[in-house]
């Protein structure tokens, strides 16, 4: 089936029951409509007379596939077809790879949509009565309804601010909701309400105790991910490269590619600041798998270049200021030739290696004091004791945070849990929110994790948000801006499982982060990657917007100008301090709000424009 006219097969009086009928024109992004899904992936729609398939998807196995069902599919949604009709709804248990999809059955009158097991191909949708609407973008949705965006989610604005992000199922619109990862959704006539089934999780269950096992076949399934990607793109003619941090997930991937294809391009972002830039580590690695290797140096110009980029991408607030090194380093590698970067995100959240793992480990050792001990004696002559004397005060501190209980405690450094929704937020907007805790959505999570050790379920937590709402929003949204396509063979399913059956003693060893993994790979990576501590694509921006005058004056101007929309919602002088508390302290925790604030504001501004 080829282009929009094609579409014309479908019975359109029957869609309208399903999904809204309006065309979206030809952009890439329309996941939105039957008519609107064929015009714009034409190459990717399958249909006959039972079925019709639309698809967003990369399957790694899609051979082994074919090979199951004795048939040569045209392409994966036409493969993603076959496998609905002898498998049904368990089809999505035999998917390796990431995707997000839609399958419209004629016969039952029933719509599917799909993303993947840890959703790096997002679905969000709307349903309102006898409409529904799906599809990769906000605005897609947008287009179809403007009642979809009729209402702004104040508590995803407290969300935003304490996470810099909006957490699934949520959007910034009370209509709109995200599909979570591992999940399928359904709606049929005549009913029309959406039912969510979850067909795969994370399970920490079955743990593997002997060490030597898990350093022997680990290594080899990193490279068995890394490899079925490798012949994946390749089989389309794709060129593929690597994000090169220096550190430890970005090195194993590159010297993957180098080991598998002979070859490997690497790409780096560096920062004219002391201790974010790690080009000499990205170096080393490049140098040991002997990979043509490219570096750039991002300046705060950069991003002054990039705020328009930023609002196209996202459709609501995004505040992970390393958005903007991942697109220089998509666009560099876009230039040199690149079609596909594989990237290590998911390697610290399947393995422990990010640092409050570390962290957390050293508060919970507090809890390893009889109850009786820490209550009837270290507490109370704490408690009588002078804050002025410094390591009183420091064991005060340290005493409050380890009585946190989780996982209010691993956010308990975030913005609106360590300075208050009181301090931050205007009384009228406190009052539209009615109390909303913004830490209740990481509970339930927490909760209900297969799990039985606090690091197991922290990791689940990361890997459900952290993952999914922000570093593959990151990644992959900028990256495909730039033209350019990624890969994560860290959240290959298989791998993810594996990794969920190793000990929490062996991720975390003492408050040694990643042990086991960085054992498996000691004789693969060069010493010097192996003993760094984590640092990634890190933005120095609370530096830049305190120091660099172009940058600042910017924040300052659309933040403290007469022209800022989102006052309304902030305590009256909260911007004003924040501001002030950023210029005298060295702390780069009020820059990064600042950063928060400013995302916030022009795409707030935008919206709110485009309304008039």
């Amino acid at each position: 089936m080829h282009g929009a006219a094609s579409s014309e097969k479908l019975d359109m009086d029957y869609v309208k029951g399903i999904v809204s009928s309006q065309r979206t024109g030809r952009d890439p992004d329309a996941f939105v409509s039957c008519s609107g899904w064929a015009a714009a992936f034409g190459s990717n729609i399958f249909e006959d007379e039972y079925v019709c398939v639309f698809s967003d998807s990369e399957l790694y196995n899609s051979r082994e596939l074919s090979r199951l069902l004795d048939a040569e599919p045209k392409n994966d949604s036409h493969l993603i077809g076959l496998l609905y009709r002898r498998y049904d709804l368990l089809m999505f248990e035999k998917l390796r790879g990431q995707f997000s999809l839609g399958i419209l059955d004629k016969n039952l009158q029933k719509l599917i949509i799909a993303t993947d097991r840890f959703g790096i191909k997002p679905v969000v949708y709307y349903s309102c009565h006898d409409t529904f609407i799906f599809g990769t973008r906000i605005k897609m949705i947008q287009c179809l309804s403007k009642s979809a965006i009729s209402d702004m989610d104040y508590e995803s604005v407290v969300d935003y601010i304490n996470f810099s992000a909006v957490p699934t199922p949520r959007t910034i619109f009370k209509g709109i909701r995200k599909l979570p990862p591992g999940h399928y959704l359904t709606v049929a006539r005549p009913d029309m309400r959406p039912s969510i089934t979850q067909y795969y999780d994370i399970e920490y269950v079955n743990e593997i105790k002997d060490e030597k096992y898990i350093i022997k076949n680990l290594p080899d399934l990193v490279e068995e991910s890394a490899r079925d990607i490798l012949e994946y793109e390749f089989s389309t003619g794709r060129r593929v490269g690597a994000f090169l941090s220096g550190g430890t997930d970005s090195s194993t991937l590159a010297g993957m590619i180098s080991k598998i294809a002979g070859s490997v391009k690497t790409f780096s972002i560096g920062f004219d600041e002391h201790g974010y830039n790690e080009l000499h580590y990205a170096r080393i690695a490049a140098k040991h798998f002997n990979s043509e290797h490219y570096e750039y140096m991002v300046t705060p110009e950069d991003i002054l270049k990039t705020t328009d980029v930023l609002l196209d991408t996202y459709d609501e607030p995004f505040g992970n200021s390393s958005v903007v090194p991942t697109y220089f380093c998509a666009l560099m590698a876009r230039e040199n030739g690149v079609d596909t970067l594989l990237a290590g995100d998911g390697g610290d959240e399947i393995f422990g290696g990010n640092e409050r793992y570390a962290s957390d480990k050293i508060f919970s050792r507090y809890h390893a004091i009889p109850a009786g001990i820490r209550r009837g004696i270290v507490e109370p002559v704490m408690s009588a004791s002078p804050a002025s004397i410094g390591i009183i005060g420091k064991g005060k501190k340290y005493i409050r945070r380890a009585n946190i209980p989780q996982p209010d405690r691993f956010y308990s450094y975030n913005p609106v849990a360590a300075l208050g929704k009181e301090n931050i937020f205007s009384s009228d907007f406190l009052k539209s929110i009615n109390g909303y805790d913004t830490v209740e959505w990481a509970r339930k999570l927490y909760g209900s994790a297969r799990a039985e050790n606090e690091l197991s379920r922290l990791l689940y937590l990361d890997m459900k948000f952290t993952i999914t709402d922000n570093d593959l929003r990151k990644v992959s949204a900028m990256s495909e801006k730039a033209g350019i396509r990624v890969a994560y063979p860290f959240l290959d399913h298989h791998l993810v499982d594996f990794a969920a059956t190793i000990p929490g003693s062996l991720k975390v060893k003492g408050t040694y982060l990643r042990y086991i993994f960085k054992k498996s790979m000691m004789h693969f990576l060069p010493k010097e990657i192996i003993r760094k501590k984590k640092h990634g694509f890190g933005l120095p921006i609370g530096i830049w917007l305190k120091t660099k005058k172009g940058l600042s004056s910017f924040a300052k101007e659309t933040l403290l100008g007469p022209d800022c929309t989102i006052g309304q919602f902030f305590r009256k002088g909260f911007i004003k301090e924040l501001f002030a508390l950023h210029a005298a302290t060295t702390a780069a925790f009020y820059g990064d709000i600042i950063w928060l604030l400013l995302m916030f504001e022009l795409w707030h501004k935008k919206i709110t424009a485009a309304e008039r």
